[in-house]
């Protein structure tokens, strides 16, 4: 009987603000998937959230290409989840400019913030073999005071660490580096260089995951095999190997794509494999466009899968700007006057994140960090062959609410 997928975004706002789900180490032997039930409203929080990730990361893909890059790695949620912090700040139209970019109508604040909570509790349940953990923190100027109101709300909704540092002490610098290393065991040490005492404040949402794949693979069959990069290159990997496992599949004309679970099945990896003639910029182009729905059966498959690395930075501001948070930047337009009383707007939104894939499964991790800088201005088929040696993207999903923790490209190296 065929599945259906659908793999939406839940809302922005989506909080896992706390060191949410480790891997359990006294197995109980009860570790079955229950889905999350949506409501009506819920599953349109999801569906907006959806659409805004699949234009970041085709923004993304854009970025990279111009930048030469063969390989990228970013989590929408990450994002998604700063941009909410900060949404909680804003006033006028600053706030509605990123409302509407997140596909939310005015005056939901309120629900979606408690839709927040509600996530907080139940994504950490989903699988015992998976750790998943997330955090948020505010390290802010101790020159200027946060609103009791804007406290209370990332308090509660976010849980987030709220901090006053003297911005100009070096320290301050390592103790927002060394919270970033913790939230992410070490694979994002470092998200900032330097701090000026013109800063404001730094919102930060960190995430970790880490899971093995249900069905892993066979070290011993792992070996080098040709890699076809998308200028026409040809390179070696480490290619992992598997055949006679059945995966759930499906095939469009532009690509075919395989999910890859973790653990008891909550959380799993879509590879999206461009079709000859296509790319990974055409699948996230036409994903940004149509979104993603598709039919998918299971099938017994013959599948190769790099072993691989990536890390990779990208500084968001004028991809946010074109997807119509622009506002936020201008010093004489921006309003976070719900944030403090202090005027700012914000200087930079960057992402930092790595992932490491290998036979047991994956480890991912990314910091979103948005600077906010003092404002000084005025104002059932026969088996397949999967053999991903061309670039692809990837994703990494919970499966109930369609959850895009991670995506990426790997391009060969």
């Amino acid at each position: 009987m065929k599945k259906y997928l659908l793999f939406l975004l839940v809302l922005p706002l989506v909080i896992l603000s706390v060191r949410c789900g480790r891997i359990d180490e006294e197995d109980d032997g009860n570790n079955d998937f229950k889905p999350i039930s949506l409501t009506t409203k819920q599953t349109g929080y999801v569906e907006s959230g959806n659409r805004f990730a699949w234009r970041f990361i085709d923004g993304v893909a854009d970025c990279a290409a111009l930048e030469k890059k063969d390989s990228w790695f970013v989590s929408p949620l990450s994002l998604q989840i700063d941009l909410g912090m900060l949404l909680n700040g804003a006033n006028g139209e600053t706030a509605d400019e990123i409302c509407r970019a997140l596909g939310y109508k005015a005056g939901e604040l309120a629900e979606i913030n408690a839709w927040s909570k509600l996530m907080l509790t139940e994504l950490p349940k989903m699988d015992k073999k998976t750790e998943l953990a997330m955090a948020n923190a505010i390290f802010y100027n101790k020159t200027i005071s946060l609103k009791k109101p804007y406290r209370n709300t990332v308090s509660d909704a976010y849980a987030a660490t709220l901090e006053a540092l003297d911005f100009s002490q070096s320290k301050s610098v390592d103790i927002i580096n060394g919270w970033c290393s913790e939230q992410t065991k070490g694979m994002v040490p470092k998200v900032i260089d330097q701090i000026s005492p013109s800063y404001l404040a730094f919102l930060i949402n960190a995430i970790y995951f880490k899971s093995q794949w249900t069905a892993q693979f066979d070290k011993n069959a792992t070996v080098a095999e040709a890699f076809t990069t998308e200028s026409g290159k040809t390179v070696n990997v480490p290619m992992m190997k598997m055949a006679g496992t059945s995966f759930q599949y499906g095939k469009k004309e532009q690509y075919q794509f395989i999910q890859l679970p973790y653990g008891n099945g909550a959380f799993a990896m879509t590879i999206l494999l461009p079709a000859k003639g296509h790319t990974v910029k055409d699948i996230t182009a036409l994903l940004a466009k149509e979104g993603f729905s598709a039919a998918t059966v299971p099938v017994e498959v013959d599948l190769w899968l790099p072993r691989f690395e990536t890390k990779y930075h990208i500084k968001l501001n004028d991809l946010l700007a074109s997807m119509g948070i622009s506002q936020a930047f201008n010093p004489f337009a921006a309003d976070f006057s719900a944030l403090s009383d202090t005027p700012s707007y914000v200087d930079f939104v960057q992402q930092d994140a790595a992932i490491k894939v290998n036979e047991e499964g994956s480890e991912a991790a990314a910091v979103t960090v948005i600077g906010m800088r003092k404002n000084t201005s005025v104002g059932g088929n026969p088996g397949v062959v999967f053999h991903a040696d061309h670039p692809f993207l990837y994703l990494i999903s919970e499966t109930s609410t369609g959850a895009i923790l991670f995506a990426g490209q790997f391009g060969g190296n």
